[in-house]
């Protein structure tokens, strides 16, 4: 078995979804809470809502704040909301409106 969840592209979800031990992917449009040890969000995925997650990447849109031991935006990436992070890393390209803060 997998321990990866995949949202397809063509998707619309809503609700909340946790994944403490597999990764989620997340490639369609997702509004609502996701709780994950790791977390990505491709490039042609839209998220609304707020993450909380061990590592993210991000290489599409977020709408919402994200707390996150490591958080990756990609150049194809676009965040916007608060982010909570101990290490984070931005691609030439990326677009992040909000603040930067550590976990305390």
């Amino acid at each position: 078995m997998s321990d990866i969840t995949y949202i397809n592209k063509d998707l619309l979800m809503e609700g909340t979804l946790e994944s403490k031990e597999g990764q989620i992917i997340i490639a369609g449009t997702f509004k609502g809470n996701v709780t994950a040890k790791s977390l990505i969000i491709e490039s042609s995925s839209v998220f609304t809502g707020n993450i909380n997650a061990e590592h993210v990447r991000v290489e599409g849109n977020v709408i919402g704040d994200i707390t996150a031991d490591h958080l990756e935006v990609s150049n194809s990436g676009n965040v916007d909301g608060k982010l909570k992070t101990n290490s984070l890393s931005v691609d030439s390209g990326a677009q992040i409106s909000g603040n930067v803060s550590r976990i305390t």
